[in-house]
């Protein structure tokens, strides 16, 4: 049946996906494909997805939510541990915390959710060592599918691979980064379901040995 809901769906859909692949270094087209799957019944499964996870579920019974990020504190924690190792990779990108948190209220766990990816997101790139070049950022969406469910995933990995072939670029680099992250992704326990930010002193390999992230873990 015709369904006009789900047809304006896929159109937003395709429309932000084309933007993507007319400028995919934006952060605008990124986020136009994020608000285009928002309210998607692929979102609400990825939603019920990550609900299942004791950990996820766990917060949000709790109402747990992170203490604010003192970048300044977190480059005094030891070298090698997991909030000295963050902060030296937001400096390095001219990035501050206040652009990485969601500012909006939580009043679902639909919010949780949606906070929870967004505030966790450059720590799992630490976690995982994938790097924010576009074979980093698209190795870490395979390992967001893997993990999450995550339909934004999906588009960026299906558009980063359109835009790789529209511009004839070689694919081996871009392929052996998604093989690698739908893999460690598949290995690893559900990163977003800890406490990240309760263990910053903790050493960052102590923190891959336990969701399965080490690189002997992962090979």
């Amino acid at each position: 049946m015709f369904n006009l809901k789900q047809r304006l769906q896929s159109l937003r859909m395709l429309s932000s996906l084309g933007r993507f692949l007319r400028d995919p270094g934006s952060l605008e087209s990124v986020y136009a494909i994020a608000g285009s799957v928002q309210n998607s019944p692929m979102a609400a499964q990825m939603m019920r997805h990550m609900l299942e996870k004791p950990g996820i579920a766990a917060m949000v019974s709790e109402g747990w939510r992170p203490e604010p990020i003192d970048l300044d504190a977190l480059a005094q924690q030891p070298e090698g541990s997991l909030g000295r190792c963050y902060a030296d990779q937001l400096r390095a990108q001219g990035i501050t915390p206040e652009t990485l948190i969601d500012p909006s209220p939580i009043s679902s766990d639909r919010d949780f959710i949606i906070h929870r990816l967004k505030e966790t997101h450059d720590i799992v790139h630490v976690l995982t060592g994938f790097g924010i070049d576009g074979y980093g950022e698209l190795g870490l969406q395979a390992f967001n599918l893997a993990q999450n469910r995550s339909p934004l995933a999906v588009l960026l990995i299906f558009g980063g691979l359109l835009k790789a072939l529209q511009d004839d670029e070689p694919l081996e680099g871009l392929l052996l980064s998604l093989s690698r992250g739908f893999e460690l992704g598949l290995r690893a326990d559900c990163v977003v379901s800890h406490r990240l930010e309760e263990g910053w002193d903790r050493p960052l390999q102590d923190w891959r040995e336990q969701l399965g992230l080490a690189p002997e873990q992962a090979s």
